[in-house]
């Protein structure tokens, strides 16, 4: 283990907020205490498979359980060090507009844009039925969440 990577691990610790967006709807759970608290997934974005599961939401921000799948959202790390939803966010995390330019003698060209990222969102009924087997109607259930990416094509499938 080299003393950069335990630099970054510190650094990723003394984090105190991050963005992230829905990637599931919200769900009641227990929790430890034998509360029942609303909470839901979060896709933290990075290219990986980067989802913090059951992440609560802060008790004051209950309005957030109305938003959609893929808005953004703001965390906060609570005292006990793990995450809450204390938020809507405004902008995602998991979507970038890249814009390349190049420079010559003084004059800049904008030589293409595009997106990266990733949008999770339920699949509809059209993309269940061209899945190919042995996914589609009757195998997997509707309301299933899938990663698409910035142009609509499928990735992958999130398991629920």
């Amino acid at each position: 283990m080299s003393i950069r990577k335990i630099i970054d691990w510190a650094i990723q610790d003394q984090k105190s907020e991050m963005k992230g967006n829905i990637a599931s709807p919200f769900y009641q759970y227990q929790d430890y205490a034998g509360s029942w608290v609303w909470a839901c997934d979060v896709d933290l974005g990075g290219g990986e498979d980067n989802i913090l599961r059951s992440v609560p939401v802060a008790s004051n921000n209950r309005d957030v359980v109305y938003a959609e799948q893929g808005k953004g959202v703001s965390l906060s790390r609570m005292g006990s060090g793990k995450w809450a939803i204390t938020g809507l966010s405004k902008s995602l995390n998991s979507t970038v507009r890249m814009t390349v330019v190049s420079f010559e003698d003084d004059v800049f060209q904008i030589s293409s844009s595009r997106m990266v990222g990733n949008i999770i969102r339920p699949l509809s009924y059209g993309e269940l039925c061209t899945l190919i087997a042995p996914y589609g109607y009757g195998v997997l259930p509707y309301g299933l969440q899938g990663k698409f990416d910035p142009d609509g094509n499928l990735i992958g499938i999130l398991e629920s």
